[in-house]
This record gives structure tokens, C-alpha cells and sequence, in this order.
């Protein structure tokens, strides 16, 4: 179990790391950055790819390093913090 913990862990850092620099390249919304972070996924699970940069961006948001014109919306636009 703890072997599969860290690379879990080691998986969403690298994850959020993907969407932080998608942001700071000028995707704002969530579709671009799917296209761009799952380019080699098959498209009909971009929905789920989706949700889950949306789980990401809800916590960045949180935690002050992207801002969004809204509460975090799987429509919403996202921009890096200042």
C-alpha cells in the first residue's frame, strides 16, 4: 500500500504540474488544456480527463495559484495568480 501511496501521489504532482504550466501558456479553459495534457488519450474519455483537471484547478484555486471568474465550473476560465 505504500509503494501505490506515493505513486499516486507522485502521479498528481505531476498532473497538477501539467495544468499549472498549461495555465501559465495561456489555456484558460479546461477543454484546451485536456486537448493539450491528454493529446495521446482516446477522446471519448476526455469528458473524465475533464473532471479530473477540474478537481485540480478546484484546488489550486483554493490554494491561491490559479484564479477563476467564477467558483470553479467544469465552463469556467482559468488564469494563473498574480
Amino acid at each position: 500500500p505504500r509503494s501505490f501511496m506515493r505513486g499516486l501521489k507522485t502521479h498528481r504532482k505531476m498532473r497538477e504540474r501539467a495544468i499549472l504550466e498549461r495555465v501559465r501558456a495561456g489555456d484558460r479553459t479546461i477543454a484546451d488544456m485536456v486537448k493539450a495534457i491528454y493529446r495521446d488519450t482516446d477522446p471519448r474519455l476526455h469528458g473524465a480527463a475533464g473532471l479530473s483537471v477540474l478537481a485540480h484547478l478546484e484546488d489550486l484555486v483554493a490554494r491561491g495559484q490559479v484564479v477563476t471568474d467564477a467558483a470553479p465550473a467544469i465552463d469556467g476560465i482559468f488564469t494563473p495568480a498574480t
